[in-house]
């Protein structure tokens, strides 16, 4: 049924499904996995975020729930640093790296900003 309101339904009524998907026992672990899967693909970071956050509190809760959620962040990180790489090579325009920056470090939130100040730091002494 989540597929099918995926595919064929507005984001309000899928997310509705999910909301009480995630809450039948038999089926609990797996659709937050898809829920988690399901926000990022429709709202990008902020969204799965939000939800990652809302689901981390009921019972039961899968190793692939955290894990996902991990990945989610690094694809965050590393997309800023390689717009950064971009504008710092042959064709980009080296004085928006600092704006650039700025946006990420707004943007990012807990263990991404260090993340993401690390490798920068790296990319900036010519380590990355």
């Amino acid at each position: 049924q989540v597929q099918w309101s995926a595919a064929n339904q507005a984001p309000e009524e899928t997310e509705g499904i999910f909301k009480v998907a995630h809450l039948i026992a038999a089926v609990a672990m797996e659709m937050k996995e898809l829920y988690l899967d399901w926000s990022y693909s429709t709202g990008e970071y902020k969204k799965a975020r939000k939800t990652f956050k809302s689901l981390q509190e009921i019972r039961p809760l899968s190793k692939a729930f955290f894990t996902r959620m991990i990945e989610i962040e690094k694809k965050q990180v590393n997309l800023w640093l390689q717009y950064i790489q971009e504008e710092m090579g042959p064709g980009g325009k080296p004085e928006n790296c600092g704006k650039i920056h700025w946006r990420a470090m707004k943007f990012l939130e807990g263990e991404s900003v260090e993340r993401f100040t690390s490798r920068y730091t790296l990319l900036q002494t010519g380590h990355l």
